[in-house]
């Protein structure tokens, strides 16, 4: 244990050094998020009190579904990219074929990658929460701390799955990412990350309970505003657990057999 913990710290501290020379990337993330707050502030006000149709189970108000969403579809969208980025990185620096042929096994390589991103992101995700509390007034004194912790470990367990499967692309592909590709940006839109599933066209609607955000948003918006324990918002998180539990194990194999492929053919340095 005290060895895998020295691994992940070193991998938390090598990114910290690298991300520190690029103070101004962190800033701009953190500033682009605030325009975002803002945005979705003023937005907001465009909107009845009431609100409109899919608000009724966070009170009728949008900004508060707005910064829910905003706020967690960028961590998760971080979540995706971190992994794949990590090892595009080594590749393009040549290091991927030196780390992955090191006594540390490939898994715990990727993810030890990412501990950094995750901590980073982190930051960013309680500025945005923060900010619309102290400069908005969102109400989260209803929230239900143990219920949304426990929503937000699953999620991450189903985003880095996806960030796995993205990785495993990678290497296996060189160029081009379909996993990030796909749910990225797509999967903030239809998984109702700015606007409520149900306004969207039927056919959307049974593409969104496809996506991991879907489950994801509307648990931790129960949780986080109306106080809901994991009982109450069942139905979201269990549909979210079992693409954990499913998806997870599977990813890990995949990107295993991914870099046992790569190693057997020599491509791992090609990129």
């Amino acid at each position: 244990m005290t060895i895998v913990l020295s691994k992940a710290w070193a991998f938390v501290v090598r990114d910290f050094r690298i991300e520190s020379g690029y103070k101004a990337t962190f800033i701009m993330r953190v500033v682009e998020s605030l325009m975002y707050l803002v945005l979705f502030h003023f937005l907001s006000e465009m909107i009845t009190p009431r609100g409109g149709p899919g608000l009724q189970s966070v009170g009728g108000r949008y900004f508060p579904f707005a910064i829910i969403g905003l706020a967690f579809a960028r961590y998760f969208d971080l979540m995706l990219k971190m992994f794949s980025e990590s090892i595009r990185t080594a590749q393009v620096t040549g290091c991927l074929e030196a780390m992955l042929s090191s006594q540390t096994g490939a898994v715990s390589i990727v993810l030890m990658s990412s501990f950094y991103g995750l901590i980073s992101g982190a930051v960013q995700l309680l500025v945005i929460l923060l900010m619309g509390a102290l400069a908005y007034g969102v109400e989260f004194s209803n929230a239900n701390v143990f219920a949304t912790l426990v929503v937000l470990a699953t999620s991450m367990m189903t985003f880095v799955a996806f960030g796995v499967l993205a990785a495993a692309a990678v290497v296996w592909l060189k160029r081009g990412d379909p996993i990030t590709w796909l749910f990225s940006g797509f999967g903030s839109i239809v998984g109702g990350a700015y606007f409520p599933v149900s306004v969207m066209p039927p056919w959307l609607q049974k593409i969104a309970l496809l996506l991991p955000t879907t489950y994801s948003l509307e648990a931790l918006r129960l949780t986080m505003l109306n106080g809901y324990s994991i009982q109450m918002a069942s139905k979201p998180f269990l549909a979210l657990a079992l693409m954990a539990c499913t998806l997870l194990p599977a990813s890990l194999v995949l990107f295993t057999a991914a870099v046992r492929k790569g190693r057997r053919e020599g491509t791992l340095a090609h990129y």
